[in-house]
């Protein structure tokens, strides 16, 4: 009887040292997660009065007379204005270099829109759709339904090397063309007023090949394009503008 009275103490003892542990361990504090949040980051600083202005040289053919030209060109872009309509954000802008592609003297700065649908993706809209699709993006009874086209996706962001992006009829070309390619990055020093030249930035080569024309941009991210290239073969056409002065806006 003795010996059986001494087996359940130990068996008791056991179990309430087992559940002081066990209370001891519950009562440890977790130490807390410290969440960072992340940086906005400034992919395409497309701020209210913030422009850059781009220099090169155009070449282009007079329609009737067939005659060759060339000229030195400046050329600016500016965000006139931005607005929210959902999820989407609209910058206006005043030119695009595209705007000296087929240029002619007297040429005036195009009217575009640029569109983020979600974040680092832009649509570039111009000329008289960019009229039409602004029309719609102020009609709050529009659900904004097929509102842009697959051409018109200009930069879909983060970029990295071997990226392609465009139309989805185009985009499993085996020939790389009539969608956008990004061919490489390096890191660049830019020559430009409102960009200090001590300071180094990533940069992007992007690539839009046609049967008839090349496209060439170069992108760095938080200040934006920095040079555009076209050219067209059969009509000759030529452009090639860097950037010279960049201020970001207010």
């Amino acid at each position: 009887m003795k010996l059986k009275w001494l087996f359940f103490l130990a068996i008791f003892t056991l179990f309430f040292l087992g559940a002081r542990e066990v209370t001891q361990v519950q009562k440890d504090p977790i130490p807390p997660v410290t969440v960072t949040p992340e940086t906005e980051r400034v992919d395409f600083p497309l701020i209210p009065g913030s422009y850059w202005v781009y220099e090169g040289m155009t070449q282009w053919i007079s329609p009737n007379s067939g005659q060759i030209n060339q000229t030195p060109i400046a050329w600016k872009m500016e965000v006139v204005d931005t607005f929210e309509r959902g999820p989407l954000k609209i910058a206006i802008l005043k030119g695009y270099p595209a705007d000296v592609a087929w240029y002619s003297q007297g040429k005036e700065r195009g009217d575009h829109l640029m569109i983020e649908v979600s974040p680092g993706k832009f649509y570039l809209v111009s000329d008289e759709r960019a009229r039409l699709v602004l029309q719609r993006l102020t009609d709050e009874a529009d659900v904004l339904v097929n509102l842009l086209e697959d051409l018109e996706l200009l930069l879909d962001l983060p970029l990295i090397p071997g990226k392609v992006f465009g139309s989805s009829e185009q985009i499993t070309r085996l020939d790389g063309g009539y969608r956008w390619n990004v061919e490489a990055v390096e890191q660049v020093k830019l020559d430009a007023e409102g960009i200090s030249s001590r300071e180094s930035h990533i940069q992007y080569h992007l690539t839009f090949r046609t049967a008839p024309d090349l496209i060439n941009i170069y992108f760095v991210p938080g200040i934006g394009i920095t040079r555009y290239q076209y050219q067209h073969q059969g009509a000759n056409a030529e452009t090639d503008l860097k950037l010279i002065e960049y201020y970001p806006g207010n």
